[in-house]
């Protein structure tokens, strides 16, 4: 198995024991290996069995070996029926494996598209306070244009006092210049 971690398959082996067989799973920690005595699984066979369960880390991955102990013999290719049961068996339990992966892949995916949708909402919160700054500085811009405009306006009117104060100073200094003459 693939994209699984071995604590995981572990875990899993277990409680799919339970959920299918109605037995507990116990461990064998010297054989690194685990193990349930006098199971039925009819699926595979209506009699009482011992089914051993081994995990191991590979690269990418989990192995899995499967022991199914008939009491007289071990289930092969030479008991057909039971190892068809046992096969299908084997498939549910990867399915289950399969199904615990991708819902653990979905939840990260979901997960992934919630900050998205988040991030979304951040930079439209972010565009419309800036485009509240584009109006705000836009209305001070038309502000400043007419203060503009106003200023133009008072330095027309203050040059031509201006022209018209030279004019009258200049009358004076005349004025001043021809007393007496």
């Amino acid at each position: 198995m693939s994209d699984v971690k071995k604590k995981d398959v572990e875990k899993l082996w277990k409680k799919f024991f339970k959920e299918y067989a109605d037995a507990k799973v116990k461990k064998n920690s010297k054989a690194k290996e685990y193990y349930s005595l006098g199971v039925r699984i009819n699926k595979i066979t209506p009699n009482e069995m011992d089914v051993y369960a081994k995990f191991e880390d590979y690269s990418s991955g989990v192995t899995v070996s499967l022991c199914y102990d008939l009491g007289n013999n071990f289930i092969s290719n030479e008991t057909p029926n039971e190892y068809n049961g046992a096969e299908e068996f084997t498939t549910e339990f990867l399915n289950y494996v399969k199904t615990f992966t991708l819902e653990e892949q979905l939840e990260e995916e979901e997960k992934l598209l919630e900050d998205l949708q988040d991030d979304l909402k951040d930079a439209k919160k972010a565009n419309k306070k800036l485009h509240e700054k584009i109006e705000k500085y836009t209305k001070k811009i038309q502000e400043a244009e007419k203060k503009i405009e106003d200023n133009l306006s008072e330095q027309e009117s203050l040059t031509k006092k201006i022209e018209e104060q030279l004019t009258t100073v200049k009358e004076f200094q005349d004025k001043v210049k021809n007393v007496g003459k």
